[in-house]
């Protein structure tokens, strides 16, 4: 066993990177993306940490966090890519899909609706909470009497409402069982709200979601894309390149919605990287209409 675990610490050594080597060298059209995200990781922070302790409402505290959220995974993206001593391109696709999901989450939140139809909403996404809670206790068999009053005193506040009657039956069965969080939808919320393309979301969100499932997509052709998670392929490099264009994109909207629930705060930003960010959110091909 010794001698084994020799060997492993010998075949480790010489993929340990160096003081020279810590950033991996990406080809130049995909370094000129992961310094765009950088850039615009950067002006999402400042925009996210500018914004603390600002006055807003609950749904703009809750799409604070969301943003911040949002912020973190950008980083990560590009620790990922350039400095970790593997390529994980699962991982990075799986933190892009976070960051297009905490997008539409935003969108969602900051969606202008009457105080009854937030009221409702927000009621919706409390019983998705609590019942996520519940099932983790309940696989530790640890005790969650109180979630299980909370579980049903919010249910009946949304089965009373008048817009839940107006749902269809199917729609009322996965909102009282706490399944959906969206009460129109995750795929409504992406195309009428945050204004995704529908063909495009569809195809882009089903292809992340394969890797973030260990789907069959994500390794059955493992061999013929030559996968390496020390020397990454074309194939890897391309999902880079794709999933990078999706963050930018999803983070940047996001970004410009922050900055337009707070006007008073526009003059804090440099116009440059504002008038930049608002130009390629409007020529974004994820957020075309067919």
């Amino acid at each position: 066993m010794g001698g084994l675990n020799r060997k492993h610490r010998r075949a480790g050594k010489q993929f340990r990177p160096k003081p020279r080597d810590a950033y991996r060298i990406l080809p130049i059209p995909f370094r000129a993306q992961f310094d765009a995200l950088a850039v615009l990781g950067g002006f999402a922070n400042h925009v996210s940490m500018s914004q603390v302790g600002l006055p807003t409402t609950v749904s703009g505290s809750l799409a604070s966090m969301v943003f911040a959220k949002s912020c973190a995974h950008a980083r990560s993206i590009g620790a990922i890519a350039v400095q970790s001593s593997m390529f994980d391109h699962h991982a990075i696709m799986s933190l892009t899909r976070m960051i297009l999901e905490a997008s539409t989450m935003i969108a969602y939140l900051l969606d202008p609706v009457s105080d009854d139809e937030w009221a409702f909403r927000h009621t919706v996404l409390k019983l998705h909470d609590t019942v996520s809670r519940i099932k983790l206790l309940r696989s530790f068999n640890a005790p969650s009497d109180d979630l299980r009053t909370g579980r049903e005193e919010l249910k009946s506040i949304i089965i009373t409402s008048p817009i839940f009657s107006s749902l269809p039956k199917d729609r009322q069965n996965r909102l009282t069982n706490g399944e959906d969080m969206f009460v129109i939808g995750m795929r409504t919320v992406a195309t009428k709200i945050m204004g995704w393309n529908e063909t495009k979301f569809m195809g882009i969100y089903a292809y992340f979601s394969a890797h973030t499932h260990s789907a069959p997509m994500s390794f059955v052709r493992m061999a013929n894309h030559e996968i390496d998670y020390y020397h990454p392929s074309y194939a890897q490099i391309s999902t880079l390149a794709l999933s990078l264009e999706v963050s930018l994109a999803c983070l940047r909207r996001s970004m410009l919605r922050m900055i337009d629930e707070h006007p008073e705060q526009i003059p804090l930003y440099h116009p440059d990287l504002l008038t930049d960010a608002r130009q390629q959110d409007a020529e974004s091909p994820f957020f075309a209409v067919d």
